[in-house]
């Protein structure tokens, strides 16, 4: 508020820019307000909302007019304040202040510039650059942005590091574009992750950073058809192995065949649970499998009740397939690293700022001392610094309520939709691995049941441990019978959750099927907990429907399964942002 110095032998105050600002109605620019301590925030808020304020030397700011006296500083009536800040939280690490302070601001979102806007400010700086260059930076920095938003880029690559490509472009025109940039994200090497994602960004501008190009496989599996059995349904079985694999539609002797009766395979009749050879889907209609016996169906649970606890048992007897686990678990490697990278900042923001005391004074702080000032013996730190115990924070709770119904094994084939659930469970269960600041709880819910566990706190999260919980899954949704789950697992999820936990429901239920409408999501509303649903796959618009129908953002859809592993981090890294 006032600076003191010594002239002459005599301490003497000179006004800061905000006492000047409002004596004179000038309007104060606050940059990067959100780096400013606790304390300061506090005054500032109380000039505003008081409209008073106490300066070191006793002199007063206040908006009373009358008064014309050395202690007292009228406030211009034109006198105005600007704050500019970052989003909280990562990679800024600042406070949040539109949390603190929004309510006596008018606040407003500065949007990204396009890029034509970009482009003429780049032109500024690099008169000698070619428009081929400035619109290649321009357009590649876009992608950047529009990554960092999509979650894919964890750092917010802005305007200022594309001026400093064109500024070496500008000044070292030999160099080109790719040392420009290389000279650019340089720090950003020590990141491999990171690295491969820029790679692939600028090699579509004709930027190449790496030798090495990351190239992504997708797979599918064409429709099979309608199917009408051959057969009658009689008794459910397993069926036959056939060695070489051959396809079988419409019968009731292989095992694996598609659109029979009586066999495990995929879109029949009367089986006793799934099996997916890998052949296209023959479908029979519905009325055709309501001409399956209630004995029979009862055999075929019966059967397919002693098949998953005959599973399960063989996981615990460790028969684990440790390349499956490797595998999905390099699919998201990537998004493992980000979701660390944005969850590593939380304990600092979790951390609370005290004044340490008996701290070392130093020369700069002589006038401070000389006038009077207490404070130059202490400074704001953390208890750690001062060999104190950390004030514990309750640990951060995130319920993930994952779909293992019956139609994610069966449609798995077409959208690869449980093996992208099986990914964003491992993501989240590597991320959290021994992290005492977080409990995870991961809940299945099914035909058979709304609640299924399959992770708590206590579960120790080695890759052992995590095949097994994968491998439970599958076998789940394997073996299950069909049915839907999905509003008894929000209900139960919700109930169950502490103030503040974060609870993620991921379904793909056929909403019309099962009749499930906006009103039966109405827990996803709760005040108590930060709660979200994700569709993953659906039968036409009604899922997307649906979705627009809920508020708050409570639900979104799926369009592609590869998706969901980014969706889940960009809801927990959103959540905990409060």
């Amino acid at each position: 508020m006032v600076t003191p110095s010594v002239e002459h032998g005599k301490i003497v105050y000179h006004d800061s820019p905000l006492v000047r600002a409002a004596k004179h109605g000038r309007i104060l620019v606050l940059d990067e307000a959100d780096k400013a301590p606790t304390e300061v925030v506090a005054l500032l808020k109380g000039l505003i909302e008081d409209g008073m304020l106490t300066l070191p030397d006793g002199r007063k700011l206040c908006h009373d007019q009358t008064s014309d006296t050395e202690d007292i500083i009228s406030i211009h009536e034109d006198f105005r304040i600007w704050t500019l800040t970052n989003p909280a939280g990562f990679p800024f690490h600042g406070n949040d202040l539109a949390r603190e302070m929004a309510d006596v601001f008018s606040c407003h979102n500065v949007p990204a510039m396009d890029v034509d806007s970009n482009r003429k400010i780049l032109g500024s700086y690099g008169p000698n650059v070619s428009s081929d260059l400035i619109d290649k930076v321009a357009r590649a920095w876009e992608d950047l942005r529009i990554a960092h938003e999509k979650g894919t880029v964890v750092y917010p690559f802005s305007l200022r590091e594309a001026v400093g490509v064109v500024k070496h472009l500008n000044a070292f025109p030999k160099d080109g574009i790719q040392e420009a940039v290389e000279n650019v994200i340089s720090f950003d090497r020590f990141d491999e992750t990171l690295v491969k994602r820029l790679n692939g960004i600028f090699s579509e501008h004709g930027i190449g950073l790496l030798d090495k190009k990351v190239t992504t496989k997708q797979s599918g599996r064409v429709e099979g058809g309608i199917s009408t059995p051959k057969t009658r349904a009689s008794e459910p079985k397993h069926g036959k192995v056939d060695p070489d694999n051959t396809p079988h539609v419409g019968g009731n002797t292989w095992a694996g065949g598609t659109g029979g009766s009586d066999t495990a395979g995929l879109g029949g009749r009367g089986g006793p649970y799934r099996l997916d050879a890998g052949h296209p889907v023959h479908q029979i209609s519905d009325e055709m499998k309501a001409q399956v016996s209630k004995e029979a169906q009862e055999k075929a649970r019966k059967m397919a009740k002693e098949a998953l606890q005959k599973k399960l048992n063989e996981l615990e007897m460790g028969k684990l397939d440790w390349k499956r686990y490797t595998s999905l678990r390099n699919q998201v490697d990537e998004q493992i690293s980000q979701l660390r990278s944005y969850l590593k900042d939380l304990k600092k923001r979790s951390e609370e700022r005290i004044w340490l005391k008996n701290q070392m004074t130093d020369e700069n702080k002589i006038v401070d001392l000389l006038s009077g000032e207490k404070d130059v013996f202490k400074r704001r730190g953390t208890p750690d610094e001062e060999n104190n115990n950390s004030i514990q924070t309750e640990p951060i709770v995130i319920r993930l309520i994952v779909d293992i119904s019956a139609s994610m094994y069966r449609f798995n084939g077409y959208d690869q939709r449980l093996e992208r659930l099986l990914e964003a469970t491992v993501m989240m269960m590597e991320t959290l691995t021994n992290d005492k600041r977080f409990q995870l709880h991961i809940i299945g819910h099914s035909g058979d049941s709304e609640k299924i566990p399959l992770v708590n706190p206590k579960t120790s999260l080695d890759e052992k441990t995590q095949l097994q919980v994968l491998e439970c899954m599958v076998a789940n949704t394997q073996y299950t019978f069909a049915g839907d789950n999905t509003v008894d697992a929000i209900s139960s999820a919700v109930e169950e959750a502490g103030k503040g936990d974060l609870v993620i429901i991921i379904s793909d239920a056929n909403l019309d099927r099962y009749k499930i409408t906006v009103d039966d999501l109405n827990p996803l509303q709760s005040e108590k907990v930060h709660a979200h649903l994700i569709f993953i796959g659906s039968l036409g618009d009604e899922a997307s429907e649906l979705a627009k129908q809920i508020p708050n953002d409570r639900a979104q859809v799926c369009f592609h399964s590869s998706d969901l592993p980014l969706i889940i981090k960009q809801i927990v890294t959103n959540a905990l942002r409060v």
